[in-house]
This record gives structure tokens, C-alpha cells and sequence, in this order.
């Protein structure tokens, strides 16, 4: 402990300096850390003290930056910082302490091996020409690169969960003016976000909360009730109302288990039957007199029967949403999954040149056609964890973090 003073010798606050030494720092540098009291004042003086002594601040992801320069992460771990300060929800957070933990990495590193080994052995027969690879052994490579095209193939497919894990998604509900549509908002979000009235038409512009839905985080839009519109506010309204449709992640269509299927009802399922949606039957402590097309039923992802007025079954809405966008064999087992665009298509381009590769060596071509591929799938799957990183690309990854972390 001891005070840190202002250039007049005066006591702005008493800290605590830790000392971390190279290389057991965050950054693998030596690093000195100061703990002030909590006050944003302080901090401000404190830091503009040292920036008087000669210090500057930090970049937006400097000390990741440093850390991976030093080796003490590579681009996928120091990628997960970012995701892991971002984190709203457990599993975003979960997600991305994998991802820092090393598994991705670790994973990655298996398939570079055992691509590594393969490439070698197809060199020792390219530079060997008399003692060739013998017919089975060649099938025995063709199979392992088979098994690493795989590897990378799951890995690929799961971003389309990781993706939902670490942005969330956007649900839009959609239905005719007192399907219950704002209820039902209101009883996802647990709040009375929306205004519930008897009165056709109350909703004339969207709404949207984001919800935690078990772990993932859900943009949840209630929208106008769509019908033939009586004035042009009502018009706006129902045209917003089919554009959130539109740019959603699923939607939510909400019928009156009370009322007749309508021409309205009718209307909506044309909007919306081409996109993933769920068919949600609502007031279902009110006698039925719904009878639902086949059709409508048929091509939704599923059906849930509920009530906004006594909750039954909201539960089980909130697991049809979860499984639509993120079903559970997907991301509750403990299995990788990728979380950036860019890691993707890195994947994807390595898949491309094994995929190209494996086909020049099973229809008999010298070794160093296949190998020119396979050398270009290596490098593709080092991009991935920064290996063979450009400068460019890494001033573009680290100016998303916050400053200085």
C-alpha cells in the first residue's frame, strides 16, 4: 500500500501497486497494476498523472495483442476474451471460456498433426521415386484425410449454433389484432412491456425486448396485428409488421384457439409459410372453435398450445423457441463449437483443398499435385489460430475489443 501523490506532492488516494514479472504476466511482459478506491474522480486524476509521467493509453486491445505476440494465447483463446467480456448470459459466457480454455485450439491442433504426419509421408514418396507408396498405404492416407475432412465439417455445421450462442437471435410474433400477441410478449419478457387491451388495433408499432431465453439471448419483437388497414397509421404498422417477418431469426405466429381460421389468418401464413416459424395456439382455457389447414400446421417447426391469461403452457413455448434456433444436441454436449464468421471460412477453405486434394491422389496423380492442396488446407487451419496471421488482419480482429483490454 502506499499514496499516490499529484504533481504538487498532495494525496489523491492510497493504492495498492502489484508488481507481475515476465513472462507470468497477462501479457508475458512485466507488468505493474494499481488498485485505487472506486471513485471515477480518482481514477481520472490517477490516470492522468501517469499520462503526465510519460505513460499513453492503451490501444482497444492492446494487452490481448501483446499477450498473443508474446505467445502467451493464441488467436482463437484472445478472440474468446473479447466474447467473454461481451457475454450477457452463462452459456455466452461458457461458450467462450472454451474457447479461452484451449478447446477449440487443442482440437485443431490434433487435425493439424495428423495432417502434418500425412503430408510428410506423401513427401518421403515424392522424394524417394524408388521406393513409391504402396497401393494400401495410399488408402490408409486417403481414409485419415477423409477422417480430418470430417472433423472440420462438424466443426463448420456448429457455427451455425455457436452463432446463435454469442449474438442470440431475433423472434418476431405476428398474428391478427386480439390473437393475445402482446400477452404473450409480456409473458415471455415477465413484464408488462406491451399494452393489453380488448381493443382491436391497440399495438401499432413494434416492440422489442431482449430476453434470456436459458441461456441465450432473444430479441423479442411484438408487432402490429395484421389485417386490411382502416387509416394509414395502421398501414405502417401492419408493413413494419411483415418486414420484421422477414428479417427474423423465427417468427411466432399466433391463432385464437376461440375464434374461426380468418382470410387474416390466411394472410399472415402466406407472409410467413416460406420461413421458419412457430405456430403458436393461444386461450387455450377458452372453448375451441379453431380448426387449422394442414398445411399451416404441417409446415411449422412446431405447434404449442398455450394460455397468456394462466401460463399454461409458456414453459413449454420457451423450450419450442430454444430448440428451434439451437437444438439441445447441439450445444449442451460437450462438444466444440465455432462462434466467428472468420473462423468458418477458414474451415471451409481447408475443407475445399483436402477435398481437392484427396481427389488428385485417389485418381492416381503425382504426389506433389495432391500435396500443393494439402500444404494450402495446413495453412488455412494455422490462419484459424493466428499462426500465419497478417498484420492487417490483426489490427482489424483487435480494434473490436474495448480499450486497453
Amino acid at each position: 500500500m502506499t499514496d499516490f501523490l499529484d504533481r504538487d506532492g498532495k494525496r489523491i488516494d492510497q493504492v495498492l501497486v502489484t508488481f507481475f514479472a515476465a513472462p507470468a504476466s497477462y501479457t508475458g511482459e512485466d507488468v505493474v497494476e494499481i488498485s485505487c478506491h472506486g471513485s471515477p474522480a480518482v481514477e481520472v486524476q490517477i490516470v492522468n498523472g501517469l499520462l503526465e509521467a510519460g505513460a499513453r493509453l492503451a490501444e482497444p486491445g492492446e494487452f490481448t495483442l501483446r499477450a498473443f505476440l508474446n505467445g502467451k494465447m493464441d488467436l482463437v483463446q484472445a478472440e474468446a476474451v473479447r466474447d467473454l467480456i461481451r457475454s450477457q448470459t452463462v452459456h455466452q459466457a461458457r461458450v467462450a471460456r472454451d474457447q479461452l480454455d484451449g478447446k477449440l485450439s487443442r482440437l485443431l491442433r490434433s487435425a493439424k498433426e495428423r495432417l502434418v504426419r500425412i503430408i510428410s509421408h506423401m513427401e518421403t514418396g515424392l522424394e524417394f521415386v524408388e521406393d513409391p507408396v504402396e497401393p494400401d498405404s495410399r488408402d490408409d492416407l486417403l481414409r485419415d484425410l477423409g477422417r480430418i475432412v470430417g472433423r472440420i465439417r462438424r466443426l463448420e455445421e456448429s457455427f451455425r449454433v455457436g452463432r446463435v450462442l454469442r449474438d442470440g437471435f431475433t423472434a418476431t410474433i405476428v398474428g391478427r389484432p386480439n390473437a393475445g400477441k402482446s400477452s404473450i410478449f409480456n409473458a415471455l419478457c415477465r413484464s408488462d412491456r406491451a399494452i393489453v387491451s380488448t381493443l382491436p388495433g391497440t399495438t401499432r408499432d413494434a416492440i422489442d425486448q431482449t430476453v434470456d431465453l436459458e441461456g441465450i439471448p432473444m430479441q423479442l419483437v411484438d408487432t402490429a396485428g395484421i389485417r386490411t388497414a382502416r387509416s394509414p397509421v395502421e398501414r405502417l404498422g401492419v408493413k413494419k409488421s411483415l418486414d420484421y417477418v422477414g428479417a427474423s431469426d423465427l417468427t411466432l405466429f399466433v391463432v385464437d384457439r376461440s375464434r374461426g381460421f380468418s382470410a387474416e389468418d390466411a394472410r399472415i401464413w402466406t407472409e410467413l409459410k416460406d420461413t421458419p416459424y412457430l405456430l403458436v395456439v393461444n386461450k387455450v382455457d377458452l372453448e375451441a372453435v379453431l380448426r387449422i389447414p394442414s398445411e399451416l400446421e404441417s409446415g411449422a417447426r412446431c405447434r404449442s398450445d398455450v394460455s397468456a391469461l394462466t401460463g399454461e403452457g409458456l414453459d413449454a413455448l420457451r423450450r419450442a423457441i430454444r430448440k428451434a434456433v439451437a437444438p439441445e444436441s447441439d450445444w449442451e454436449r460437450e462438444r466444440v463449437v465455432i462462434t466467428e464468421l472468420r473462423h468458418k471460412e477458414c474451415l471451409q477453405r481447408a475443407r475445399q483443398r483436402l477435398c481437392e486434394g484427396m481427389k488428385g491422389y485417389r485418381d492416381g496423380l503425382s504426389e506433389e499435385f495432391p500435396l500443393y492442396h494439402l500444404r494450402g488446407a495446413l495453412s488455412e487451419l494455422d490462419a484459424v489460430t493466428g499462426e500465419t496471421t497478417v498484420e492487417d488482419l490483426l489490427g482489424q480482429i483487435f480494434s473490436t475489443f474495448c480499450i486497453g483490454k
